[in-house]
């Protein structure tokens, strides 16, 4: 796989989910196996997603040196964010975290990429 069909997987999983109402992401291809996403995706219940992830792919593997994923409310309240960022060593999945809004600490969280986030604020919306 290259970055470029990682794009394309991306592009029609935006195009095809029924939940989200608007789009506005860029695409950069610094080579053929890394990659830059980010920008924003508005959902039918107001929410606004805005993200970025570095992809970098190794055969059929792909990880994320860098990402970030801040999902707000129609209020611009934050629901959650995922990061790596390296400012939260006491958690065990460091430096992978969760933010989530009400709770205090970060919570543990596996690197994760804009499909699985994207899975799980649909999970929210349909509830």
């Amino acid at each position: 796989m290259q970055v470029k069909d990682y794009f394309l997987e991306i592009q029609n999983l935006l195009r095809m989910s029924a939940f989200i109402e608007n789009v506005d992401v860029e695409y950069e291809v610094k080579s053929k196996t890394v990659g830059l996403i980010h920008g924003s995706i508005g959902t039918v219940d107001g929410s606004t997603l805005q993200f970025l992830e570095l992809i970098n792919i190794k055969g059929d593997e792909i990880t994320r040196p860098k990402y970030r994923f801040h999902l707000m409310d129609s209020a611009d309240k934050m629901v959650f964010r995922y990061d790596n960022a390296p400012h939260h060593p006491e958690v065990t999945t460091y430096p992978h975290h969760k933010h989530i809004r009400g709770e205090e600490k970060p919570k543990p969280s596996k690197e994760i990429g804009l499909r699985g986030v994207l899975l799980e604020i649909e999970e929210g919306i349909v509830r």
